[in-house]
């Protein structure tokens, strides 16, 4: 059963970047983010309570807590505001590249080891990233404006920083109370602005297919699978769990081409398989 909870955790996440990308023809950046943690974070305060965990933390670990809200919120911006100018397909293939961007921190700052394998899946990975990116027009420097992918790309080496921060923090609270408190600051930041910012009336005249992207992105993808994830990883190896991630890419594209218009060309499929190479190699035991 785990492993169905887990497949539809990746699923939602994978569909999560064609759902944003939909909403952002209405909303602004700032109010899909607001609205993501004003339906989410209520959902894992729910399931933190009907599991009765305990959510007290030490004074000690505010700081860092607050540092990491930041650098999420920094995060989901950065990937809201690259997904106005790439597509959820491209997307969705180049956040496969975290594990990597993860690996090069972890050695950087955790000083854990990079062998000969990991560096060839670091390579291949890269290689193949550019291929998605340039389209395979390596010759041409005019890929190298591709705001939209650098700014993705620039969020995944966000989100490696989020998990070499959070890594710690994780083992001395459970993963949901941490991923909770996390939240905490930027829903009430980015819902405070957006309440100043945002008139009522635009959000009453959301198309329903749009209000239900944003209950998806916020319940289901922020709340449920949040939680589904961190079940897996208390009952699985973190290798075993790792595997599902492989599929988000595949789901996002296979959403993207027929619900977004989207497609993928020989270059983009040879990037991809690369990348997902790269990433198998660099996540191998």
């Amino acid at each position: 059963m785990i492993n169905v909870l887990l497949l539809l955790a990746v699923i939602f996440w994978g569909l999560s970047f064609v759902a944003t990308k939909m909403a952002l023809q209405y909303l602004s950046p700032f109010e899909i983010i607001a609205l993501r943690l004003l339906l989410g974070a209520p959902v894992l305060y729910l399931i933190v309570v009907a599991k009765k965990i305990d959510i007290t933390l030490k004074k000690n670990d505010i700081p860092i807590l607050l540092i990491t809200s930041i650098v999420l919120a920094v995060h989901f911006l950065i990937q809201a505001f690259g997904l106005i100018y790439t597509s959820a397909t491209n997307t969705g293939w180049l956040i496969a590249t975290i594990p990597v961007f993860i690996a090069i921190l972890s050695r950087l700052f955790l000083k854990e080891k990079v062998g000969p394998v990991k560096l060839l899946g670091i390579l291949i990975a890269t290689v193949g990233a550019l291929f998605l990116i340039s389209k395979g027009r390596l010759t041409s420097l005019e890929w190298l404006k591709s705001v939209g992918d650098w700014l993705i790309l620039t969020s995944c080496v966000t989100w490696a920083v989020y998990t070499i921060i959070t890594r710690d923090l994780t083992r001395r609270y459970h993963p949901l109370v941490v991923t909770l408190a996390i939240l905490i600051l930027p829903a009430l930041l980015l819902n405070a602005y957006c309440a100043f910012t945002t008139p009522i009336s635009r959000l009453l005249e959301l198309p329903l297919e749009i209000i239900g992207a944003l209950v998806f992105l916020g319940i289901f993808c922020l709340g449920l699978a949040q939680w589904v994830w961190l079940e897996g990883l208390s009952r699985k190896s973190a290798t075993e769990v790792g595997v599902f991630l492989y599929i988000e890419p595949i789901v996002t594209t296979l959403g993207a081409i027929p619900i977004l218009g989207e497609s993928i060309n020989l270059f983009g499929i040879a990037g991809a398989l690369l990348i997902l190479l790269g990433v198998y190699l660099v996540q191998r035991r």
